[in-house]
């Protein structure tokens, strides 16, 4: 179409010069060496353009065949692009779909077509891992290694990944901590230290990085104070079965008022008050976090206090005025129930053990706890059947033999 479009331009430039020069068209004269050559203006102009026309296809033919090997490299390359992400789209989709061999093997061909295998490669080894194909994950994750650029935090984000999923947290720690020294702000490696520090129970380190993993985003404000709290609770726990009581102590003040009143905090607290005999202490404790949030850890805490032996009844009294406010409480059910016990009040103890026993979803703990004051109070048909409904709960299939009857089966233990 350009061609034809050039051969009517020289056409009709040619009938112009015709036009212009038609009543005196002149001549011209070339002369090289013994040839001469002689026309009118005219037909010369006519040829001048021709040639000048014929020359000009001529030079952009050979333009066209000097960039011909570049351009059919390049459509070699948007062909194997294309391809390479059919196979990347195929390989995850086969991923997603639980097929992690098909899935290894789309995405080793499309490397091998991709510019920029990086990708490809990680999602290789992620395949190939779940495949079970352990060398050659770490095949994929060398290569991996070898084509991102030296501080991108990939290769080794997967490598951590995996032997998470291997089940040693312990070396994923290793590597990810090396890494958090480097990119301590990234969202995805704080969002698997974290993941890591749970599973490990790194308490002190989970307490360090909540503050960064919600300044990252990596956790919602709301997720990040329930995890401070319940990290900082098991912390002051560990450290009240060590006997360090400075760490427990330290902890607790760095708790905010809203902390303090939560049974996570406040049932550590209140256990290593008693362990040191700081009765008073832990009493108030008590009083403030029930009176902040009512937790039913916190209340079988009362059964440890001095008072639950030395005068049940007067206990009793006390525990029995929140009845109103939690009726249903299993907690504080058992609690009146073991207190009725102790006092000899046997009518409440039946109506307490009653009123908790006919609840459905009741916890393993208090199952078996229940099973325990059934045999208290000499019914062991009651105590077998919630020994055997505690155990189901927990998983297990025998019933363990219950202890003798009588005043020490009701106490209870700070541990």
């Amino acid at each position: 179409m350009r061609l034809l479009l050039k051969i009517l331009l020289v056409l009709a430039i040619a009938v112009a010069v015709v036009t212009l020069f038609g009543e005196g068209p002149g001549y011209v004269l070339v002369q090289v060496g013994e040839w001469t050559l002689e026309t009118t203006a005219t037909l010369g102009l006519i040829v001048l353009v021709l040639v000048w026309a014929l020359g000009w296809e001529v030079w952009s033919l050979l333009i066209t065949a000097w960039h011909m090997p570049g351009r059919l490299a390049g459509v070699r390359d948007r062909r194997r692009r294309r391809r390479s992400l059919e196979l990347l789209e195929r390989g995850l989709l086969a991923l997603e779909g639980g097929d992690a061999g098909q899935a290894q093997r789309h995405l080793a061909r499309g490397a091998r077509l991709a510019q920029a295998p990086a990708a490809f490669h990680l999602e290789a080894a992620r395949a190939a891992h779940l495949a079970g194909a352990k060398a050659k994950a770490e095949e994929y994750l060398d290569q991996a290694q070898q084509t991102v650029a030296g501080d991108d935090p990939a290769v080794t984000l997967l490598r951590a990944e995996i032997e998470m999923g291997a089940g040693r947290a312990e070396h994923a720690l290793a590597l990810l901590s090396d890494l958090e020294n480097q990119d301590a702000d990234n969202p995805r490696l704080l969002k698997r230290l974290l993941v890591l520090y749970r599973r490990v129970a790194d308490w002190d380190a989970l307490m360090r990085l909540l503050p960064r993993a919600r300044k990252a985003g990596v956790v919602t404000p709301e997720e990040a104070d329930s995890e401070l709290t319940l990290a900082r609770g098991r912390r002051m726990e560990e450290a009240r079965l060590a006997d360090e009581g400075e760490i427990v102590e330290r902890l607790w003040k760095e708790a905010g008022r809203d902390e303090r009143g939560d049974p996570r905090i406040a049932v550590p607290w209140v256990r290593y008050l008693l362990a040191r005999d700081r009765v008073d202490d832990a009493r108030k404790a008590l009083e403030q976090g029930l009176g902040r949030s009512w937790g039913g850890e916190l209340v079988d805490l009362y059964l440890a206090l001095p008072e639950a032996q030395a005068s049940p009844q007067e206990l009793l009294r006390r525990l029995e005025r929140w009845r109103n406010d939690h009726p249903r409480d299993p907690h504080l059910l058992t609690v009146l129930a073991q207190l009725a016990i102790s006092a000899q009040f046997w009518g409440k103890a039946d109506q307490y053990l009653a009123e908790a026993g006919a609840q459905s979803d009741l916890p393993p703990q208090i199952l078996l706890r229940l099973a325990h004051l059934y045999q208290a109070r000499e019914k062991p048909d009651q105590a077998l059947t919630f020994c055997q409904r505690g155990l189901a709960a927990l998983g297990g299939e025998q019933a363990p033999e219950l202890p003798p009857p009588g005043p020490e089966a009701s106490g209870y233990s700070v541990e």
